[in-house]
Formats: C-alpha cells, structure tokens, sequence
C-alpha cells in the first residue's frame, strides 16, 4: 500500500478544517435565520431546540467527527501529528 506524502495528508486536513469552519458558522447562524421563521418541529420551535441544544450537539459532533477522520489517515499514512517525547513510548 502506498502512503501519501506529508504535503498530500497535510492538504486534506486543511480542506477538512475548512469544511468543519463552513459547518460550524453555519450551525451557529442557523437559529438567527430560523428565529422569525415560525417552524415548529411538534410542538417546540426549531429556533429554540437549535439554540438550547443543537449547537452544542452540532459543535460535538464536528469535532468526533474531525478526529475520527483525520486519525483515520494518520494511520492509513502511518504518520502521527505530533511527536512522542522520548522514553514515552510505550
């Protein structure tokens, strides 16, 4: 199996970190857009819940998310994003 290059896996988290930018602004916008909207989702608000508790569970979300991901490649690359201090490996 071939492994990328540090440049290659290096690019792909930084699109990843984009990505992850572009969906954390647009969770956190997303109940100022929705706050006049009237949309309900059985009898609650979807502005509230996204307020109270979606963001949260969103922002949790894109990050197990982001780790998962990239340290899927670091395995797959065989490579670790930072440097284990002598005599601490174990």
């Amino acid at each position: 199996m071939q492994h990328p290059s540090p440049h290659a896996l290096r690019r792909k988290v930084r699109r990843l970190t984009f990505l992850c930018l572009v969906l954390w602004v647009a969770v956190t916008l997303a109940p100022v857009m929705l706050a006049r909207s009237g949309w309900t989702w059985g009898p609650w608000p979807v502005d509230f819940w996204m307020a109270a508790q979606g963001c949260v569970l969103a922002y949790l979300l894109i990050v197990g998310l982001y780790a998962w991901q990239v340290n899927r490649w670091e395995r797959q690359a065989d490579r670790l994003s930072f440097d284990i201090p002598p005599g601490q490996d174990n």
